[in-house]
């Protein structure tokens, strides 16, 4: 292991390993920052497009659903195309989506950038930890991997402080034309530093195309039929088709991944309940917390009267305190791994999230902001433990997998966050009587709304509260001990 990454790391001197390593994070930046971002401007897309929440959510959703489908599909291509060139390829089409994501004359042809946008992102996003690893050796990892994790809580940090910016002074057409300078620069940069050549490989990879086209049709579909729920509410012909198309797809994936001897997805790791158990907490949290991302800036605007850019700073808030907690949280469980601590945070980010349903109904800003920083406390004592309850979950040999389906589960839990919250708008709404654009909708019918999106995630919360509480932990103290060793 140690000579294969010193061999990695000599094809770079130090200043070019700088530089492979600076244009590896900004890809990461800039993918983060593209799913963080298009929350605080949705209300503003929404109002521009004269269009209903139900389909704006798929500039938001549309990304996720394309990064899921497509990250483990990426990842093997990578190993046969190279990573450097498939991190490069993806950054070009992202940064050529983003131009015409800011150029879009109509919502369907946003949406449709956006999906592309994300496919690039895959391309980067699902092999960005690999290049990094390729070019530290082993004793430096840790080292790396901090400036990974910092990267992204950056980028979460500034998303919504710069895009209520951009949204205040140029418009929501500038979230997305800011990328396409930095995306020239870092594909540049990336050509002069990084090495190209493609690998040698002694045996031909044979790719599980089945595997990943019905994989990806069953993410697509599934968010579809939620997405048809949203917009029409009721249950219609097309979304039946979209909800047999989903269910037909993941069966016939399951039994591909069955029959193959190198499947795309090894199924086995499933009957871990010590790994399904925290990935499934995981995943429940991310989407409650996409449902407060979309719903949040439709109260804020339509009830507070905020602007974007006061928007922008209440999740600064947010993400503040989870950026400087994690760290702490994470060293503190790494020298005691109490086996409640998952739990407590998970029952404490459900109770701010029934603060906010409270104290939305009476339209108190304070006491809103309060709960929402119950909730972040809550989610920083849930975020670090949990991650590594997911990799002690399976055996050190599949940490790799461990990891790649965290990403992927986290990425669809965030579609599906969004595609909820559009739901209970879009149905609440309709049950108050107001089938108009979200933006022009009452204020009372917008806190009547968000606090019902608030419940959901609150349940969804405790539902994680229950599972931890049902998890064997013998088992955990099992496979944490198999990883230590």
């Amino acid at each position: 292991m140690k000579n294969q990454n010193k061999e990695n790391t000599g094809r770079y001197d130090r200043n070019k390993r700088k530089t492979v390593m600076a244009v590896a994070l900004l890809g990461m930046y800039m993918s983060v920052l593209d799913g963080v971002i298009i929350s605080i401007a949705l209300p503003t897309i929404t109002s521009y497009f004269d269009a209903d929440i139900a389909l704006s959510q798929w500039t938001i959703t549309g990304y996720y659903v394309a990064m899921t489908a497509a990250m483990l599909l990426f990842a093997r291509l990578s190993e046969s195309s190279g990573k450097n060139r498939m991190f490069l390829a993806g950054m070009a089409i992202f940064t050529i989506s983003s131009l015409g994501c800011g150029l879009a004359p109509s919502l369907p042809v946003l949406i449709g950038f956006r999906i592309i946008q994300g496919l690039g992102a895959a391309m980067s996003v699902s092999i960005v930890m690999a290049i990094i690893f390729e070019l530290y050796p082993f004793s430096e990892h840790g080292k790396a991997m901090g400036l990974l994790g910092s990267t992204i809580a950056l980028a979460s940090l500034s998303g919504p402080v710069l895009g209520g910016f951009l949204l205040g002074v140029f418009g929501w057409h500038a979230i997305f034309m800011i990328n396409v300078p930095i995306g020239i620069l870092l594909v540049a940069f990336g050509i002069y530093s990084m090495d190209l050549d493609k690998p040698e490989k002694s045996v031909k990879e044979k790719m599980d195309w089945i595997g990943a086209g019905t994989l990806a049709v069953a993410i697509a579909s599934s968010m579809l039929f939620l997405g048809l729920i949203a917009e029409d509410t009721t249950i219609g012909v097309y979304v039946i088709a979209a909800l047999f198309v989903c269910i037909v797809s993941l069966a016939l994936f399951i039994i591909t991944e069955r029959r193959r001897s190198d499947p795309l997805l090894d199924l086995s790791v499933f009957s871990e309940r010590m790994f399904v158990v925290p990935l499934l907490c995981m995943a429940l949290v991310f989407t409650a917390y996409m449902i407060l991302s979309v719903s949040l800036p439709f109260y804020l605007e339509g009830v507070m009267d905020f602007s974007s850019l006061e928007v922008g700073v209440v999740f600064v808030l947010v993400a503040a305190i989870l950026t400087v907690g994690a760290p702490f949280v994470g060293r503190f469980y790494d020298l005691h791994p109490w086996k409640y601590f998952t739990g407590i945070g998970l029952f404490i980010g459900a109770f701010g999230f029934l603060a906010v349903a409270y104290f939305a109904q009476i339209m108190d800003l304070t006491l809103v902001i309060g709960a929402l920083i119950i909730f972040a406390i809550g989610f920083t004592l849930f975020q670090s433990p949990i991650n590594a309850e997911i990799m002690h979950g399976l055996p050190i040999e599949k940490s790799a997998l461990a990891s790649g389906l965290n990403s992927a589960g986290r990425q669809f839990a965030m579609g599906l966050g969004s595609s909820v919250a559009s739901i209970i708008f879009a149905f609440q709404l309709q049950q108050e009587g107001y089938t108009g654009v979200v933006t022009d909708a009452a204020p009372s019918l917008i806190a009547d709304a968000t606090t019902v999106a608030m419940i959901v995630a609150a349940l969804l919360c405790f539902a994680g509260v229950v599972l931890q509480a049902l998890k064997r932990n013998s088992g955990g103290e099992k496979n944490t001990a198999m990883l230590k060793t």
